[in-house]
């Protein structure tokens, strides 16, 4: 009768008191908690916004306007349109992120005087109001429609390149188009590039001519991303 008791005891024992204790034990060393390791790709997406501190004012020009319609394809948005489209939405994300922004134009209201008076305008302009760096878009075209991409142009200067490269990189990474690479070789040929005094990238962003390059440079979805990658190159690069 006492060893049938002392079984008994020793059973409630296990009952009530281990086994809570050890499923306790098993629960905890199940639950797994997700982390990034270093070796995980990270996209854009993950990237939480971030804030500059730098107190640079960015120039933001939107190639051609008024009468200057730029590329315009059959029965398509012309060229003025898409350049101020973009300029304006990258101007927004930059400003976001806590960088000072003007623009050589933010409507359509342009003196049609020659794509090359007009640049040395606008020039003019950027640098009476001290701007540190400037960004211009346009848009290519060609005769062959199978050609797409994207080319930046600035002058030979190392932190020109840099922010260029930069720039360049964000943008392969949300796989906008072909990366044609960076030219400073052939900057003479931009008039909007003549101004030595003024740090100016071009970014000639695809080919209009090309329906991929045109469908993602006219979708609103896709220009946003356009104006976060290229934020986010500043970001990288300009703290």
């Amino acid at each position: 009768m006492k060893r049938a008791l002392l079984f008994l005891c020793v059973g409630l024992f296990i009952a009530l008191v281990l086994q809570p204790n050890i499923a306790n034990s098993s629960n905890e060393k199940d639950i797994r908690v997700p982390q990034i390791g270093e070796s995980d790709p990270v996209t854009n997406e993950d990237i939480t916004q971030s804030s500059s501190q730098s107190k640079i004012r960015i120039g933001i020009d939107a190639s051609h306007g008024g009468a200057d319609l730029g590329y315009v394809g059959n029965n398509e948005i012309p060229e003025k349109e898409i350049n101020l489209e973009l300029a304006l939405r990258v101007g927004r994300k930059l400003q976001a992120a806590g960088y000072e922004v003007v623009y050589t134009r933010q409507d359509d209201n342009v003196d049609a005087s020659g794509e090359d008076l007009v640049n040395a305008q606008r020039l003019s302009d950027m640098q009476a109001q001290d701007v540190d760096i400037l960004l211009s878009f346009q848009s290519g075209n060609t005769t062959d429609p199978l050609m797409k991409g994207f080319t930046i142009f600035t002058r030979p200067d190392e932190q020109n390149v840099a922010l260029a490269n930069e720039i360049g990189q964000e943008l392969v990474a949300i796989n906008f188009s072909n990366y044609e690479g960076i030219d400073t070789d052939h900057y003479s040929n931009f008039s909007i590039l003549s101004n030595r005094n003024i740090p100016t990238i071009l970014i000639e962003l695809g080919y209009l001519s090309n329906p991929e390059d045109y469908t993602r440079l006219t979708d609103p979805d896709y220009q946003e991303k356009i104006g976060q990658a290229i934020t986010n190159a500043f970001l990288n690069e300009i703290q």
